[in-house]
């Protein structure tokens, strides 16, 4: 077995353990105070359960946890990493469960009258955010299996579309999923934070930026630019500059938007003529935007931090992955930062 796919074998059978699983129940019990709770939301049935259901009930007491599916993914549930310790329902099998457990979807307390689950899906979204020891050992092996196919294409030979292609091409037959549509962009097309890959034939002179994250329930988010001798090669010095001032200066308990706007400003005082349009970096976990860097950050979370420069002839970005400590951040990423051709 070559040593990709063995790699996701081993990631999905962590996935499936009742240890990984069980340590996201202790906090869905702290939350719900030890009443029996249901999950509607997608992402949160998909953070404990690992699969995207309609549902998630949670029973502490009896130690029940059922998984409610659209009937039509019942085949595709069966190859997929749940825990253990899950029972899989389909939507119209819920109507015949006790009603501690008929759980289906937010209407299914108006088919149960007798019975009130708790609906603790707002606390999830937050409590996700900060990663167990287990998740966040499972998300370092997703990033080294992401830099691993990075390096295969960088520096990025043929047209963006068929970099784009190539990257999406060695996610699948690793057997991951991509966490967003691979951004392949040379020089001007740089200059645009959320440029679409060009099938035009061409070779960038400038640079060639590549942000690519793959997906196995978690997912990463990771960008590296590789740039000529000359005035793009000066600009990415201003970016890993940013980004190692931003390194030293979060951590928990930190709101990153002031130091967002101090880099901004430094930074394009740097590099006149270029633009520093968005966010320093959002949080990473089931989804690939797990929510916004907003207030003081948590401790155990998973963010990306990505400054960058933009303008009408290029764009540099380098993003990296860190987890928050309760001092500083550990960079998760081990690619370079400075790519050269």
């Amino acid at each position: 077995m070559a040593r990709g796919k063995r790699k996701t074998k081993q990631l999905q059978e962590i996935l499936k353990s009742d240890d990984f699983f069980l340590e996201k129940v202790e906090k869905l019990e702290e939350i719900a105070e030890g009443e029996p709770c249901t999950l509607v939301r997608r992402q949160n049935v998909e953070w404990i359960t690992h699969f995207p259901g309609l549902a998630f009930h949670a029973d502490f007491e009896s130690e029940e946890y059922t998984l409610v599916v659209h009937r039509m993914d019942s085949r595709a549930v069966r190859e997929w990493p749940i825990p253990e310790a899950v029972e899989v329902v389909t939507h119209d099998e819920a109507d015949r469960l006790t009603p501690a457990r008929a759980v289906d979807d937010e209407s299914a307390v108006r088919r149960v009258p007798c019975y009130r689950v708790k609906n603790v899906n707002k606390d999830v979204t937050r409590v996700r955010l900060s990663k167990s020891k287990s998740e966040l050992m499972f998300i370092e092996e997703l990033v080294e299996a992401t830099e691993r196919i990075l390096t295969e294409v960088l520096p990025p030979e043929g047209s963006e579309a068929e970099v784009a292609s190539d990257i999406i091409k060695k996610t699948m037959i690793r057997g991951f999923q991509t966490a967003f549509d691979p951004i392949v962009a040379y020089d001007e097309g740089a200059g645009v934070p959320h440029h679409r890959p060009s099938p035009e034939e061409k070779t960038w002179t400038k640079c060639a930026l590549v942000d690519y994250g793959i997906k196995m329930v978690y997912c990463t988010d990771i960008t590296r630019t590789v740039v000529s001798e000359g005035r793009a090669g000066d600009i990415l010095e201003v970016v890993v500059n940013a980004l190692e001032e931003a390194l030293r200066e979060l951590q928990a308990g930190v709101d990153p938007k002031e130091l967002e706007k101090e880099l901004r400003e430094w930074m394009e005082d740097e590099a006149p003529g270029f633009k520093f349009p968005h966010s320093i970096g959002h949080h990473v976990g089931v989804t690939v935007h797990e929510g916004r860097l907003r207030g003081r950050l948590p401790e155990g979370a998973v963010i990306t931090v990505e400054p960058g420069l933009y303008s009408d002839e290029f764009g540099i970005r380098v993003e990296e992955m860190v987890v928050v400590g309760k001092r500083k951040c550990r960079t998760l990423t081990k690619l370079p930062r400075v790519w050269e051709r």
